[in-house]
This record gives C-alpha cells, sequence and structure tokens, in this order.
C-alpha cells in the first residue's frame, strides 16, 4: 500500500473537524427545544444563520485568494467554532421559568398546567407518571397578591403565622351548660358560644398533633353563685370530650344546676402562638366571624415553600396536566395540608383560588410536563439572544472551515479532483463514530427524556483541539491567482449550466435544511408514539452512523468513479430522485426503528451530492478563483438553499407537524427532479455535456465561442 503522506493531515484535519462537530452539531436543533424553543423559533433561527455564511464563505474566500493567507484564516475560524461551542453550553438556564397554576378539586389542591391549542399533552410521560407509586418535591414561589387567596391560605391550609398574628385577644359570649368537679378543679362546659353575634358549638381538637389551648380568660357571668366562685381567678381554656371547657383551680364545688346562664369570656392570645386563635376559629367553624378572618395588615405578595405531589394522582383533561399537592414546608419547617372549599362551592366562587406559581421539581418528568406547555416564556429571552448570537459566531466559523479545506483538498490534488471523495469520506468516519457514541453516552448520563448535554461538550473539544493541531502541518499550495477575481467570478455565472447548476444546488440545500433541523424532532416525535424516549438519542447515534458508514462512507469512495460513468448531470437528478424517495419515507413512519434502513439514502442525497457540488464547482473555477468560487458555491447552498429549508420546514413543523412536512418536501423534490431532467434535455444540444468520465464541454466567459473542456482529471489530461 502506496501512502501519501503529503495528504495524510488533511485526512486528519477531515476526521478530527468532523469528529469535532458531531457530538454537537446534529443536536443543536433538539438541544434548543429542551431550551423551550419552538419548531418555528429554531426554524428562524437556521434560516438566519446560513445567510451569514453566504456573506462570509466568498468574503474571506476573496481575502484568502487576495492574499494567500488560506492557511491562518483556516485554523482562527477552527479556534472560532472551539471558543463558540463551549460558550453555547456555559449559557445560563435561569432564563426558562416553569409556571403552573392552583387549582382546587373535591376539597385538595392540584397543580395544573394547560398546553396551548396547537401544542398536545405527551400521553407517554402521563402514563409513566401515573403509574409510579412515588412522590416528588417542588420548589415553588406563588403569587399571593390576591387577598382572596390569602383567605384561601388562612381558613384551609392552616398557616397563621400569616393570618392571625395581630390578635391578642378573643371576646364572646359562653352558654354555660353544666359545671364538673374532678381532681379539685372545676371544668365549666358549654354548649354553644356568641361571637360577634354568630353562634356556633364550641368543638375543639385534641390529640393527635393537637396542642391544648389553655389560654386564661377572664369571665363576667351573670349567675352570682359561679361570679362569685370564679372572683378574681382567670380560668384556663381547655378541651374535654372535643368540647371547649374553662378550667378553674377550686376547692369548692357548686350544687347541679341548669341554669347557669351565660358568661363574657375575654381570653388573652399570645401574638407569638398564632395557631391557638386558629384552632379556635376551626374548630368552632366560625371563619365567617370578623375575629377569625385575616387581620394581618401586610401581606407578603409571594408565598415560597416546598410542594410534595403525588405522581400516581396524574391526570389530564381539556389540554391541561392536573397533578395533586398532597403537602407543603415552610421554610421554618412546618408541614402543612393545602387543603380547599370542594369544587361544587369553588365552582360559585372560582376566584376565590387561583395563583400562578413559578416551579421547580426533583423530577424531569414532572418539569418537562410542565415546562412544554410554557414555552412562550423563553421565546426571546437573554437565553434565546445568547443562543443566536453564539449560533451565528459557530456557524460562520464552521462554514469558514469546511469551504477553505474543500479548497485545499482540492489544491493538494492537483488535477487528480476524483480523489476527492476518498479524502472526504475521512469526515463521514469521524463524524459517524463520535456521532453514536456522543448520543449513547448522553442517554446513559442522562435521567427519563431530559437530556445532560455535558459529554457532547467534552468530546467537541477534545477532537476539535486536536484538529487545530494537526491543521498547523498541513501544506497548503499556492495557486495562480486571478487578476480579477470578481469579473472572473462574475463571468461565470452568466453561463446557462452554472446557472442551472446553482438551482439545482438551491434546491437540494432546501431539501438538506429539513434534513438538518427536523430530522432529529421527528425522530423524537415518533419515538413519542411508542412511549421510547428513554433511548432517544442512542436512536439518533445511530441514524448518524448509518448516514455515514452505510451512506456517505461507501457513495463518497466511489464517487470519482460513478462520476465518470454516469456524469455530474445525471448524478444530480439521481440525487433529488433519492430526497423524493427519503422524505416521502418519513413521512409514513409510525415506528421510530424503521427509520434506520432509510438512512442508507444519504449515500445518495449527500454523500455522492457533496463531491458532485464540490468537484463540479472546482473545475469550471477560472484559474486564481478556486476558494471564492467554492466559498460562493457553499454559500449558495447553505445561504439560500439551507436557509429557505429552514424557515420553510420550521413554519410547516409548528402548523401541520413533521409527517405532513417530509410529505409535502417530498412532493417538491420530485417536482424539481422532473424540471431538472427537462431543462438539461433541452440544452443539450446548445451546451454539449457528455456524461461519460470527466469529460464535458461547457460553455462561459465573455465569448460565446469561448469553451472550458474538463478532461479525466485522474488521468492528468
Amino acid at each position: 500500500m502506496n501512502i501519501n503522506k503529503k495528504l495524510l493531515p488533511m485526512k486528519g484535519h477531515f476526521f478530527l473537524f468532523n469528529a469535532g462537530t458531531a457530538p454537537v452539531v446534529p443536536y443543536l436543533s433538539t438541544y434548543a427545544r429542551q431550551l423551550g424553543f419552538s419548531s418555528a423559533t429554531v426554524g428562524l433561527i437556521y434560516t438566519v444563520l446560513p445567510i451569514f455564511g453566504l456573506v462570509a464563505k466568498p468574503l474571506f474566500g476573496v481575502i484568502a485568494d487576495r492574499f494567500k493567507i488560506q492557511k491562518s484564516i483556516f485554523i482562527l475560524f477552527q479556534i472560532v467554532t472551539i471558543v463558540s461551542f463551549l460558550a453555547i453550553y456555559f449559557i445560563p438556564e435561569t432564563g426558562m421559568k416553569t409556571s403552573v397554576e392552583l387549582d382546587c378539586g373535591n376539597g385538595v389542591t392540584f397543580l395544573r398546567s394547560c398546553y396551548e391549542s396547537n401544542s398536545q399533552v405527551d400521553m407517554c410521560k402521563v402514563t409513566v407518571l401515573e403509574n409510579k407509586n412515588e412522590t416528588a418535591v417542588c420548589k415553588m414561589k406563588c403569587d399571593m397578591t390576591s387577598p382572596k387567596m390569602w383567605q384561601t391560605v388562612c381558613e384551609h391550609w392552616h398557616i397563621p403565622q400569616y393570618c392571625y398574628s395581630d390578635s391578642k385577644n378573643i371576646e364572646y359570649l359562653t352558654h354555660i351548660s353544666s359545671i364538673k368537679s374532678k381532681d379539685q378543679c372545676l371544668y365549666i362546659a358549654s354548649n354553644n358560644v356568641t361571637l360577634d353575634g354568630y353562634t356556633f358549638t364550641p368543638h375543639c381538637r385534641v390529640g393527635m398533633g393537637f396542642v391544648d389551648i389553655n389560654e386564661p380568660c377572664t369571665l363576667s357571668c351573670k349567675n352570682e353563685m359561679l361570679s362569685k366562685l370564679i372572683g378574681d381567678n382567670k380560668p384556663n381554656m381547655t378541651c374535654v370530650d372535643n368540647m371547649m371547657n374553662f378550667r378553674l383551680y377550686a376547692n369548692n364545688s357548686l350544687p347541679v344546676s341548669d341554669e347557669y346562664d351565660e358568661c363574657r369570656a375575654s381570653c388573652d392570645l399570645d401574638p407569638s402562638t398564632p395557631w391557638k386563635l386558629m384552632e379556635i376559629c376551626e374548630g368552632w367553624e366560625a371563619d365567617v366571624t370578623t375575629t377569625c378572618q385575616p387581620t394581618n395588615a401586610h401581606f407578603p405578595d409571594t408565598l415560597d415553600f416546598n410542594g410534595t405531589i403525588l405522581l400516581s394522582s396524574t391526570i389530564t383533561e381539556h389540554q391541561c396536566v392536573y397533578i395533586q399537592l398532597s403537602h407543603i414546608q415552610l421554610s421554618d419547617g412546618s408541614i402543612h395540608y393545602p387543603n380547599c372549599i370542594y369544587k361544587s362551592q369553588y365552582q360559585i366562587e372560582a376566584n376565590l383560588f387561583h395563583a400562578s406559581c413559578e416551579i421547580e421539581c426533583d423530577n424531569e418528568m414532572v418539569n418537562e410536563l410542565f415546562s412544554t406547555s410554557d414555552t412562550k416564556q423563553s421565546e426571546y429571552s437573554l437565553q434565546f439572544w445568547l443562543f443566536f448570537l453564539m449560533m451565528i459566531i459557530s456557524w460562520v466559523g464552521q462554514a469558514v472551515v469546511v469551504t477553505f479545506a474543500d479548497a485545499i483538498c482540492f489544491g493538494l490534488l492537483g488535477t487528480k479532483i476524483s480523489r476527492y471523495g476518498k479524502q472526504r469520506l475521512w469526515g463521514s468516519v469521524g463524524f459517524g463514530i463520535i456521532s453514536l457514541v456522543t448520543g449513547t453516552l448522553i442517554d446513559v448520563f442522562s435521567s427519563g427524556a431530559y437530556k445532560d448535554y455535558t459529554i457532547a461538550f467534552v468530546l467537541m473539544s477534545v477532537f476539535m483541539f486536536g484538529d487545530v493541531i494537526v491543521s498547523c502541518f498541513l501544506e497548503v499550495e499556492s495557486t495562480k491567482m486571478s487578476v480579477n477575481i470578481l469579473a472572473d467570478v462574475g463571468s461565470l455565472l452568466t453561463s446557462l449550466p452554472t446557472f442551472v447548476f446553482l438551482i439545482w444546488t438551491i434546491s437540494v440545500g432546501l431539501c438538506t435544511g429539513l434534513i438538518w433541523n427536523f430530522l432529529f424532532w421527528h425522530i423524537e416525535d415518533i419515538s413519542g408514539l411508542n412511549c421510547e424516549v428513554e433511548y432517544v438519542k442512542t436512536l439518533q447515534g445511530l441514524v448518524s452512523a448509518i448516514q455515514t458508514f452505510g451512506g456517505e462512507i461507501p457513495f463518497m469512495f466511489v464517487s470519482g468513479y460513478l462520476l465518470k460513468k454516469i456524469g455530474h448531470i445525471n448524478a444530480m437528478t439521481l440525487v433529488l430522485f433519492a430526497l423524493g424517495v427519503r422524505f416521502i419515507l418519513y413521512s409514513i413512519l409510525t415506528n421510530p426503528w424503521w427509520i434506520l434502513p432509510i438512512e442508507m439514502f444519504q449515500g445518495i442525497t449527500f454523500g455522492m451530492f457533496y463531491p458532485t457540488m464540490t468537484s463540479y464547482a472546482n473545475v469550471v473555477s477560472p484559474p486564481g478563483t478556486e476558494t471564492t468560487v467554492q466559498g460562493l458555491v457553499g454559500a449558495v447552498f447553505e445561504g439560500v438553499g439551507v436557509s429557505l429549508g429552514s424557515f420553510i420546514g420550521g413554519r410547516l413543523y409548528e402548523t401541520h407537524g413533521g409527517w405532513n412536512t417530509f410529505q409535502w418536501f417530498g412532493i417538491f423534490a420530485f417536482i424539481a427532479c422532473a424540471i431538472h431532467a427537462i431543462v438539461q434535455y433541452f440544452m443539450r444540444d446548445k451546451y454539449t455535456h457528455v456524461n461519460q468520465g470527466y469529460t464535458s464541454v461547457i460553455r462561459f466567459g465573455h465569448s460565446p465561442d469561448a469553451v472550458f473542456i474538463l478532461e479525466d482529471m485522474d488521468e492528468g489530461r
């Protein structure tokens, strides 16, 4: 085996650069989805990105051709790509705030999160949570600006420090029913009390965690004997047989009587123990009285607590997800049960119980259910703009590196252009291996459907820094510089065959934009139908591996041979036809694993397309404009084609779903294929293309008689 050492650094660059982008680039659109961006927003991002590539590629191509600094720019933009990718990882996630509403049902509180009309509840997650006999703890911060909400908290959640802390005493009339003596104490019982004009039965609670009230009271009784017995003493409130009594230490006893009449009681309350007034009000069911109304004049605007939710209580109704809030814990450690008025009464008094709460749970699946319905919060936040800026910088970096790599590679190959595919396939090797490894590791280090992408950025850094080192050993061949680059490139654009070639490039780019940015979204949606979200990143990694090893690598290896046999024109038509078949197959998928054999089409739709595009662009380039023309063609492919595909695909995906979007793009690819074949058929007489080998005759330039003859470059003729 004869190894061309001059091409080894080039092969090393293709392998390391693509291995470095493989852990990040395929997953950036799904990473953006996890951050909360909609398909239309992601489509908008990928619409704008290629426009920057459209400007950057020819701009830096002209600079490199003019000043012969290809290698310096090449390495500089590799470093720019690394820095921008790392910056994306370090963008803080604090901009995402998931919110839920509190809702009352059957006397208990539920967390409610409702979806927009064009969004669907993920029933797979709901089913998984329904079958979990577990709890989750959520940090919650609820808006409490409504006094009605505080009324619910005070009356039903039993959080007295917010509701009764200003009450220092309670005054009421008590109707004495009996007096009993026990252990040198008199127990003065009452069968009803009058508080603020309302009459109640003075029930009380003791034991099972309830604290005896035991507050001193001044009694002013109408019965002279009882009044004389009490004197200046202050009986204490106490609970006997679940009824409120007054306990008085006394050796004397009173005769049994049914007519002790009534006493006016004034009981002291310690403001530092507001739960005692709460026990009185709740035991008597006297919340309607003024005394038992919340008396704190300065309620806080928010209420912070840790809420424990019951996962098995997860239900869906009318595009909303409900999960029961079992109990809450305040910052002081106290536990409270968020009861509420029953549904029938709540429906009448709906304004009593509605509060919006920011929430973050220790169960990622719960977070996903709640955050999916709340994506608008994060659409154009600071987080979005940081992500967008770093994406622009990384895209420009990659665009310049890819364009310069192709130009440098063709310079090193000289007349043996057909060997380009054998160099470029090493990029597919690196991309395929590392994308599969990355997808698997992301699943391993993640919990459920929420994915941790840390390992992806670590792998990116390792391989990209390796690429910088290897690229330093590249020998960049100096090419003959055109005297007037822009004039030569402009004359090339006046050629009708070249114009048709650029239209073909845009059409393929439009379809490629949909694959690059929304194929993984489609895989996740199909996986959602079968509840197979746990290993979706592994599946996506397998997709990338099959695209490269089963498609790109074999076709790139034999691309030179195939182009000799069928010619560039037939290859172009074949690429569009394969895209149509591929998209139609995507549109009928219901099982995500069936996507793997479809990815074999990647061999034609990219493995054959890319060598066809780059080699055609190189052989029609006037001497000295190679980098410029490569940049122009690459910019048209991405800046126009991929950009349009991202924008149109994003809009269609949001409004009509992935299945319809891929079906319509497939129909477009078939139509474009037919039009291309027809146009080339009618051009065959005026513009001769001998579709055998690399031999073609293409007219271009200022003179209609000027021709450029492309011979078999592999033989050097």
